[in-house]
């Protein structure tokens, strides 16, 4: 594999692992906490803020904090060191999704989402504490598939008495070598659910019956029975007996293995209902083979390319008329012209369309000759003789090349055959087939398509699809400039994936007046120390999506307000600004300010923290 290649790859796997692991090692688990959370019915929010008023009534220190969901958002939102970059991205998200919930609801949830995302560090007691008011509304991944003598206490729990647990909050002791090898069992037995189910069940039950101090010796005793039953396997019979002397007298250990035997009525009535159904059960439907993955042909973005060639076809004219508009307004303010003129557009559109029957080996090399012989003509006058004659040698013998542009150049590329193409290809120079052959497939599946439009037309979509298809090569600024006039009417970027912190920003720029571009557009510079320090955290592309996000909707705003180098130096700065925000948590305060401060006169940094709420 090549160095280019492997090192790309490398990229895609980073930037999956990532995108996986964004609230930590329970990532999946949080984002369907946050989902559930904000579809709970009033009834199921009334019952989760009652077991959490229970569960204070037995914790010493009460599962409530002395935090209020404002002071939350706010050390979310000033990078406080005091909350871990997993922790903080979550809370921005499930801030912004019960935005319109009381804060008593913020705030339970908060500490139920916080220690899920912590959960694997979090002892089982002090993890349930905090998540067992949500344990029956949305429950834990796992909690289905514990082991039979765990079910069978956790039945057990449901029936015990108020005497019953006032025995088991008696004070109880265990001898050091029983304890030692206890401790050693679990150590071998982490990923056991034991304890944090009963932990779980165990609140949600006995605060019903006892509350205080003897509510909490009960609740711990009923958690060590969980923890003995999640290491069994790791314990001797006669350590198993001693360990299980605190729970003996309420719940005995040779009742949780016994099982309970179904009556015979009962086992006949339930024979003759299987057989009933297995005669009128209707046929089977057969097996439909699922359809495999369809190979990647237009790169790494694949997907993101795909949507775009689908929905180019469906743009309506008043569509097209805001795409041509926002493609001028980008244009008054890049400094560089049209990457591609329209002759090269339709010179490469031609070789693609009449190579269709040749490998892709040779298709990759004509694009290549074909783009280079397309440039040299529309950009002689700024190279000499000899570069010139050097790109178009390929094509010599069939096109002679005296007083030829760009539109004649496709017009005698599209007349040539494929023995001439063959040959074209064999004296092109070498084609990084795996950079170019995505390129090809794109355009293949735009060929018929660009035949019925404008030039003007030809060459937005074309710059914008081989944008999509070059993304990850290309600087976040660089792609905006070329996607920008498709980025409403064929979105490419996620807002709810950015953050709230992120999509106000953005959500900023895009309303900026007269008077904020131009104080973007002064020159600023940043020291080397703080330089680094973004280039660092910044370094493993976790900004690039708000980057891109900031600069799309800076290259359409701000040419509206301020056109030229100065407009240019505006996009710029806002982009940088994308950059900054995305990184805020991993930078401290003082950090922050300084590298916002080209930004402040436009943004202030204060106007982007969470809205207060509005009082009913």
């Amino acid at each position: 594999m090549a160095p280019a290649s492997h090192g790309l790859l490398g990229r895609i796997q980073q930037a999956n692992d990532n995108a996986a692991h964004r609230f930590g090692p329970h990532t999946a688990e949080v984002e369907a906490f946050i989902a559930s959370a904000s579809q709970l019915t009033p009834w199921q929010w009334r019952q989760v803020l009652a077991g959490r008023r229970l569960v204070a009534s037995v914790t010493k220190e009460g599962a409530g904090s002395p935090d209020s969901a404002t002071s939350i958002q706010a050390a979310i939102s000033t990078s406080d060191t005091k909350i871990s970059e997993p922790i903080a991205r979550a809370g921005e998200v499930l801030f912004d999704t019960l935005a319109k919930r009381s804060e008593e609801k913020q705030v339970a949830a908060w500490q139920a989402m916080t220690a899920l995302v912590m959960r694997s560090q979090l002892p089982a007691l002090k993890f349930a504490v905090h998540y067992a008011p949500f344990a029956a509304m949305i429950p834990l991944a796992g909690s289905d598939v514990l082991d039979p003598k765990t079910v069978r206490f956790i039945g057990r729990l449901q029936d015990l008495s108020k005497e019953q647990l006032e025995l088991l909050a008696k004070r109880w002791r265990i001898q050091p070598v029983a304890s030692r090898a206890l401790l050693q069992a679990v150590a071998k037995n982490r990923q056991a659910k034991s304890e944090e189910a009963v932990a779980l069940a165990a609140l949600g039950t006995i605060p019903n019956h006892l509350t205080g101090d003897e509510g909490w010796s009960a609740v711990r005793t009923v958690v060590h029975g969980g923890r003995v039953l999640g290491a069994l396997g790791d314990l001797t019979a006669q350590e198993i007996t001693e360990l299980w002397v605190p729970l003996e007298a309420v719940v005995t250990l040779a009742s949780l293995s016994e099982v309970e035997s179904v009556p015979a009525v009962e086992r006949v009535r339930a024979a003759v209902d299987g057989a009933i159904k297995q005669i009128t059960r209707p046929p089977r439907s057969k097996t439909v083979p699922t359809k495999p993955l369809e190979p990647a042909i237009y790169g790494m973005n694949h997907a993101e390319v795909a949507g775009f060639i689908k929905g180019i076809g469906e743009l309506s004219p008043i569509q097209w008329l805001r795409v041509l508009d926002r493609r001028k307004l980008v244009a008054s303010v890049t400094r560089e012209g049209s990457l591609e003129p329209a002759g090269v557009v339709r010179s490469i559109l031609a070789a693609i369309e009449r190579t269709r029957q040749l490998d892709m080996f040779t298709r990759c090399r004509v694009f290549a000759a074909v783009e280079r012989a397309g440039f040299a003509i529309e950009s002689h006058s700024h190279l000499n003789l000899g570069e010139v004659r050097k790109m178009l040698a390929p094509f010599e013998p069939s096109i002679n090349f005296e007083e030829l542009n760009g539109g004649g150049f496709a017009h005698k590329v599209a007349g040539l055959g494929s023995s001439e193409w063959q040959r074209i290809a064999a004296a092109a120079p070498d084609a990084n087939e795996e950079a170019v052959a995505p390129l090809v497939n794109a355009g293949t599946a735009l060929v018929d398509f660009f035949g019925g439009r404008s030039d003007d037309e030809a060459v937005a979509a074309w710059h914008a699809v081989a944008a999509l298809v070059q993304r990850q090569h290309l600087t976040p600024i660089k792609f905006a400039a070329s996607y920008a006039p498709f980025a409403t009417a064929i979105p490419v970027t996620n807002p709810r994936s950015l953050g709230a912190m992120v999509s106000r920003y953005v959500t900023a720029i895009g309303r900026l007046g007269a008077t904020q571009c131009a104080a973007l557009a002064r020159q600023w510079q940043i020291e080397d120390e703080l330089s680094n320090v973004l280039a660092k955290v910044a370094g493993d592309g976790t900004a690039r999506p708000a980057e891109e996000a900031a600069a799309l909707a800076a290259v359409v705003t701000v040419p509206m307000r301020l056109a030229g180098s100065g407009g240019w130096a505006a996009v710029k700065t806002a982009a940088f600004g994308g950059r900054v925000i995305a990184v805020r948590t991993r930078l401290t305060a003082e950090q922050l300010v300084a590298l916002w401060a080209p930004i402040q006169p436009a943004v202030p940094l204060i106007s982007l923290s969470a809205p207060a709420k509005p009082r009913r």
